[in-house]
């Protein structure tokens, strides 16, 4: 593979497609929300916890979402960073409020920052593994409900509605890359009309 070609496959729009599958697998898990539980009863207490049993997909599938949306905003802005075949190592991190501090375009970064961190909470340790990193940093996992989806589906449809306006100008990338894109249908759960 060459450089340019590596540009073509990690340029913003290849970022934000990818964001938009994991979207809407998360989507179309969440059409089940509500047909089955997860409950964890405590015999020594005798204290219950429930989940809906597509808690821990639903977090996974949305935080990568978030974290492929931000990281389009990332080279878009930035890119040298998918310079000579390489992703820099400043976009290796799965930490969304770290990734997102380092764009100047992105929208409601005060706003959307208690979100990211709900996501990025799940991510780095219960959603992706059987219990936490420690002991000492063991919790309960995060309930989804309607709320907190309807938080998310507000900031990942805001990234794209962002995200589509920065695509469809030029966009200039290393190795003489240069495109814009014209997007139209349902991305991030929001309809772009074609343009005429």
């Amino acid at each position: 593979m060459t450089n340019i070609e590596f540009v073509n496959s990690a340029n913003p729009h290849s970022w934000f497609l990818v964001a938009d599958d994991l979207h809407s697998q998360a989507e179309f898990l969440m059409k089940s929300f509500g047909q089955g539980e997860l409950i964890r009863r405590d015999v020594v207490n005798g204290r219950s916890d429930s989940w809906d049993n597509i808690n821990r997909p639903v977090f996974l599938l949305a935080s990568f979402a978030l974290e492929n949306a931000i990281k389009a905003f990332l080279v878009y802005e930035n890119p040298d960073w998918i310079s000579n075949g390489v992703i820099s190592k400043k976009m290796r991190s799965h930490s969304l409020s770290n990734l997102v501090q380092m764009s100047n375009l992105i929208p409601y970064k005060d706003r959307g920052h208690a979100i990211l961190t709900i996501f990025e909470n799940g991510n780095e340790s219960w959603a992706r593994y059987p219990c936490y990193l420690t002991k000492d940093s063991t919790a309960d996992p995060i309930a989804l409900d309607k709320k907190l989806w309807a938080r998310y589906q507000w900031l990942i449809g805001a990234y794209g509605k962002r995200l589509v306006k920065l695509l469809e100008k030029n966009w200039e990338g290393p190795h003489g890359f240069s495109g814009h894109y014209e997007i139209s249908g349902c991305f991030f759960g929001v309809n772009f009309e074609k343009k005429s």
